[in-house]
């Protein structure tokens, strides 16, 4: 009787916060499907994670993820959603920073200070010779955003995506690569700080090239693939450049994975995806800007780090609470009360641990 007991508490009983989360398996028993818990059985303030829902839905937000200790807590979709596939935008950039560490892991890019004028010829003479991958993953080459540039931010076309599997899954309607690699540096590499679109597609052909194939086939077979992003592609454009800078179609779990992966310290079921060392690298800050790394930005204050893009799309990785939360939004909503991204909504998602966890002590 005893035995039928046990048999069925192990069976009936609540996920416990001892059990795997996501990518923390083995390649014998991989953990591939994200286990779902109960946050009163994780130990969270369930009054916190009710509050970061409402804020959400009031944010216009299409849907929110929130996993600790690798296990889904909350996940929310709005009711109107059309399709749950959707654009990265900016965000997209910081999966562009891994892939050039893993590149650089590979033996392929020698390190962050190459010249890349060892990949664009273009780029051999002038003030563009001092420019390094470097510069271009901390956005200090001396290249400024130009707003309204023909750099067009893609628009899906399912077409395509049907018919190459690792992508791309949309198709910009310019030439992104040929148009800055005729620009010109508005400032000299590594003085200061300027945000630039132009030059994270910049790293598109080099990353490209150092790869010896097609980006998105690089993407899709060592980053999204190991990672079980089958729904996931990035973009490129008319001239099959691979957008670098933007974009992006995947799902809002699919999304977290990468901010997941980030937790893990690059291992995924027992298998270095993304070296460890290129992880702490690209959340810590640079000189040149307190709250940027290597295309993630940095949030020192409330110890945190996240992928972002424009509508608030953003992946949020607090590693000292084991925490992971992704949002994400398909176009303006013209019904959104509150901005999802502050410090309001930063303080009220490390509170979903921490407050609880101040009750127990």
């Amino acid at each position: 009787m005893r035995l039928l007991l046990s048999l069925l508490l192990v069976f009936f009983l609540p996920l416990g916060a001892d059990a795997q989360g996501l990518g923390q398996g083995t390649a014998e028993t991989p953990v591939t499907d994200w286990p779902s818990a109960n946050a009163d059985t994780m130990g969270l303030s369930t009054e916190a994670l009710q509050t970061h829902l409402d804020r959400c839905k009031k944010s216009g937000a299409f849907g929110c993820l929130v996993a600790y200790e690798g296990h889904v807590v909350q996940e929310w979709y709005r009711k109107d959603h059309r399709s749950p596939f959707i654009k990265t935008r900016s965000a997209v950039k910081s999966w562009t920073g891994l892939l050039a560490g893993m590149l650089i892991a590979d033996g392929a890019i020698d390190s962050v200070g190459v010249p890349v004028a060892k990949w664009i010829p273009e780029w051999t003479a002038g003030a563009e010779a001092g420019v390094t991958i470097r510069h271009l993953l901390t956005m200090t080459s001396g290249l400024s955003d130009r707003t309204g540039n023909p750099m067009t931010i893609p628009t899906p076309d399912s077409a395509t995506a049907a018919s190459i599997p690792e992508g791309p899954g949309v198709v910009a309607e310019k030439n992104t690569t040929g148009y800055v690699l005729d620009l010109q540096l508005d400032f000299p590499p590594g003085k200061r700080f300027s945000y630039s679109n132009e030059g994270v597609q910049l790293l598109s052909p080099i990353l490209e090239r150092a790869a010896g194939m097609p980006l998105v086939r690089y993407a899709h077979e060592r980053l999204f693939g190991p990672l079980g992003m089958e729904n996931t592609r990035l973009m490129a454009d008319e001239y099959y450049n691979t957008v670098t800078f933007g974009g992006a179609e995947t799902t809002l779990t699919e999304f977290a994975r990468v901010g997941q992966l980030m937790l893990n310290e690059g291992r995924w079921n027992g298998r270095k995806v993304v070296p460890a060392s290129w992880v702490e690298r690209s959340t810590t800050p640079i000189e040149q800007m307190p709250n940027y790394g290597l295309l993630w930005w940095i949030d020192q204050k409330r110890n945190n780090y996240a992928a972002t893009g424009s509508l608030d799309n953003v992946c949020i990785v607090f590693p000292g609470l084991d925490l992971v939360v992704a949002r994400m939004q398909r176009d303006p909503y013209p019904g959104a009360e509150v901005k999802y991204q502050s410090t309001q909504t930063l303080g009220l998602l490390r509170r979903i641990v921490e407050e609880e966890s101040a009750t127990k002590e």
